[in-house]
């Protein structure tokens, strides 16, 4: 990656730090200093794994993410939602119902972030059969891609050639749009998460690559915008007759290990 392309998601507020090294204690490519009293992140050396956050005692490191708002800058308007997501609420709460308040809050679209897991899983077992390289390393996680960019370079080669699923995800929603006629100037394509990693992986695509998201949207808050309505609603509030499944067991899957032959 390019350096005019870094982006990272981790930021630290600087009239809360009082550069107490518990930070620099835990990064894992010790990408943090202390400076005149405050914490300072390198951008060349963070992979963005959020330990940093974790281990702050004050809640001075935080993921920077976009103002809602942001979405309505685009007549299409398309969350990338993983299905842990739809975890969070109620098993009585329908997938539907969620999807439909979010519809309602302003996305025109909403696609699974794991909507095309089938796909990458497929070209994940016919890479593993067809190299000689061992041992392969997955790209599911940016973290560990960075991690191993910065700290053992020497493995770059067994990364995986494969995109994310959230990648793969937009790259697909952008193309189906593009086949129906929409414009992808109208088109705004925002990924919901709290993941400081995939931030940073996402929002340092150049804006002609086709995984290039508008956005993203912090998964607390939009969760706690979805329950607010949902918690107000009339029993008697009709939903709309959306297509189903929006999620499925493979998607649901995907994150868990020694599943689909891999």
């Amino acid at each position: 990656m390019c350096k005019d392309q870094l982006y990272h998601a981790l930021k630290v507020n600087e009239s809360v730090c009082y550069g107490c090294t518990h930070c620099m204690n835990v990064c894992p490519t010790q990408a943090i200093r202390i400076k005149a009293g405050i914490a300072d992140i390198n951008d060349q050396r963070c992979v963005d794994c959020g330990e940093c956050l974790r281990a702050c005692p004050v809640k001075a490191i935080y993921v920077e993410q976009d103002d809602f708002s942001k979405i309505f800058d685009f007549d299409v308007r398309v969350a990338v939602l993983p299905s842990v997501f739809v975890g969070q609420f109620s098993k009585q709460i329908a997938e539907s119902e969620i999807v439909d308040v979010l519809k309602e809050l302003g996305f025109t679209h909403v696609v699974p972030a794991e909507a095309v897991v089938d796909v990458i899983n497929d070209a994940m077992l016919e890479h593993h059969s067809s190299t000689a390289e061992k041992p392969l390393i997955s790209s599911f996680c940016p973290s560990i891609v960075r991690l191993v960019q910065i700290k053992f370079p020497g493995l770059v080669n067994n990364i995986m050639p494969l995109k994310s699923p959230a990648e793969a995800a937009v790259v697909y929603v952008r193309n189906l749009l593009k086949e129906q006629g929409v414009e992808s100037a109208k088109v705004g394509v925002f990924y919901v998460t709290p993941c400081a990693s995939k931030i940073a992986a996402l929002k340092s695509q150049p804006s002609e690559d086709p995984s290039f998201v508008n956005g993203v949207i912090n998964m607390n808050f939009l969760y706690n915008k979805v329950y607010h309505v949902l918690k107000n609603r009339s029993s008697d509030q009709s939903l709309e007759n959306h297509p189903r499944p929006y999620l499925f067991s493979k998607g649901l899957e995907w994150s868990l290990t020694s599943l689909f032959g891999y």
